[in-house]
């Protein structure tokens, strides 16, 4: 019969506390408080998917019940190859329970688990229920789960694991000791992964293994799953050609020369290479991602030059961004940012995002003609600047043929369904997630009739106007439920309160007007133009 094949993720799986990668501070904590036989009666493990929730869990279980080092107390080093080590390993201790609480939620699931904990472990010196994404059990369960977390019978051990730290009640947390597991540096996953590779005698290129840690962002489990695709893919000679085309990366080269033709203003070459990449078959969204993770990874590089040296960064990544960051200012980078930012929101709910990437590049392409603030002070004062403007002038005039509309429009066009954003911050984030679920109504009566008197996570104070119906508070709950998957509290207020955000704007506005022309630059401008006068004029 042939051997099952087991994933990578589960053959070079840690299985001991000095196995663990990237999580030192949890290490050093686990060891002293095992050896000073400091154990809490339960333990909360957090972190994003992948860092070893689970696999730390297993560990902690062995060093409490290993019989290898020393048959009675616990141990930091646990053997691994004691009856009870190995049957840990093999997950199939009677005393070690692992239990699912995202299909357990209940709280006769916890009730069965307070009877049973009421029994002595059958041959380990702890019984050690392990509860994986604690955070899915009902708030009666955990109700229910309160008295035996704090005085549990003195044989029985409680590890949670979760990656929503914010779902679990308080009262919970009192009772555990929080152990955070964080986000793997790129570092420690690429000297991980080569060790690997060389393990399973798999060559790999640099580039691909840097590809792989920047897609795994974190998580040793994901980027392993990765590797194992990569070497279903290509065998034991993986390049960076395959895994690019494994994860759907557009490629990087070329995006590189497109953002360079970007920042020279040249509208032709870049449409041609943009329209070039769609035949190839990317995606609108995914490059203007693509383009704006550039952008970022320029920036860096402006402000960091050390960084040319990171090698979980591809080689050629390092090499063409800084060729390009050291002929780029920092503010046409930050310029960029925010005009990539707006078009990718705007191609993502356009009915026609090709046409829509197009024009986000074109404004790009005219913004790169704009002189800086400094650049306008040196020709003020009779000086030139040193961007040539000449070549870029003559590629404004577009001499490609727009992209064909579609034969047959569709009759209705209907909006997806919107993906679950992130808690909002601040009130401004609020009235964007209201905007951006399309609720006009809501979002004028925010803007025009409600009063802030207190933001914090998850709580908000609002004062109503009388145009503002009743009935907004309970709204605004339904929909920050919807959109951000947590329970908001929206309670409506006597006090004063903020002034709207709508006279806060006209305010901000007329402050900028006066700014504006109050400016050094604007004053150089008029004194330089007697004649000249100067004024501030709404584009909205």
């Amino acid at each position: 019969m042939t051997e099952v094949y087991r994933v990578l993720a589960r053959k070079y799986r840690p299985q001991t506390l000095s196995d663990l990668v990237g999580q030192d501070v949890l290490v050093q904590t686990l060891s002293q408080a095992i050896k000073q036989q400091k154990l809490p009666n339960a333990f909360v493990l957090h972190g994003i998917r992948g860092v070893g929730k689970t696999t730390t869990a297993r560990i902690i279980a062995k060093a409490l019940n290993c019989t290898g080092m020393n048959p009675t107390d616990p141990t930091p080093n646990p053997c691994d190859t004691c009856p009870s080590c190995v049957a840990i390993t093999e997950d199939r201790h009677l005393d070690i329970i692992e239990m699912d609480a995202a299909s357990r939620t209940g709280v006769d699931d916890i009730r069965e688990v307070i009877e049973a904990a009421r029994y002595k472990a059958i041959s380990a010196n702890y019984k050690i229920y392990i509860i994986d994404e604690v955070h899915m059990l009902s708030k009666s369960a955990f109700n229910a789960l309160l008295k035996t977390l704090e005085e549990p019978p003195p044989h029985v051990k409680f590890i949670f694991a979760t990656t929503e730290l914010k779902k679990i009640p308080d009262t919970v947390l009192s009772r555990c000791m929080k152990l955070d597991l964080c986000r793997i540096s790129g570092e420690v996953l690429l000297n991980l992964f080569k060790k690997i590779a060389t393990a399973e005698a798999v060559s790999v290129e640099d580039e691909a293994l840097a590809l792989i840690v920047r897609a795994a962002d974190g998580s040793a489990r994901d980027g392993l799953s990765l590797l194992d695709q990569a070497i279903a893919l290509s065998g034991t000679n993986i390049t960076a050609e395959a895994v690019r085309n494994m994860l759907g990366l557009v490629d990087r080269g070329r995006l590189f020369t497109l953002i360079d033709t970007l920042f020279a203003g040249n509208i032709v070459e870049a449409l041609t290479e943009v329209r070039s990449l769609h035949r190839l078959g990317g995606d609108s969204v995914i490059i203007l991602q693509e383009l704006l993770d550039l952008t970022y990874w320029i920036t860096c590089l402006k402000v960091t030059p050390a960084l040319k040296n990171d090698q979980t960064w591809p080689i050629s990544d390092r090499e063409q961004g800084m060729a390009i960051a050291q002929k780029i200012s920092l503010a046409a980078l930050s310029r960029a940012w925010q005009v990539l930012s707006k078009g990718y929101e705007e191609v993502t709910r356009s009915p026609l995002p090709t046409q829509a990437t197009e024009m986000v590049l074109i404004r790009l392409c005219h913004l790169s003609e704009f002189p800086s603030a400094a650049d306008l002070a040196t020709l003020l004062q009779g000086g030139s600047t040193s961007t040539n403007r000449s070549t870029t002038s003559a590629a404004l005039t577009p001499t490609i043929a727009p992209i064909a509309s579609p034969a047959v429009a569709p009759a209705v066009i209907t909006a997806a369904t919107p993906l679950q954003q992130a808690a909002p911050i601040s009130f401004e984030g609020v009235l964007s997630i209201v905007a951006s679920a399309r609720q006009p109504l809501l979002y004028s009566y925010l803007m025009q009739d409600v009063h802030l008197v207190s933001f914090a996570p998850y709580k908000i104070e609002l004062r109503l106007n009388e145009r503002a119906p009743k009935t907004l508070a309970t709204e605004l709950e339904a929909l920050l439920l919807r959109t951000t998957g947590e329970k908001w509290q929206v309670a409506l207020s006597g006090e004063t309160g903020q002034a709207t955000v709508a006279d806060q704007n006209i305010q901000r506005k007329q402050q900028l007007e006066v700014d504006s022309l109050n400016h050094p630059v604007v004053q150089e401008i008029l004194a330089a133009f007697p004649n000249a006068s100067a004024a501030v004029h709404n584009t909205n």
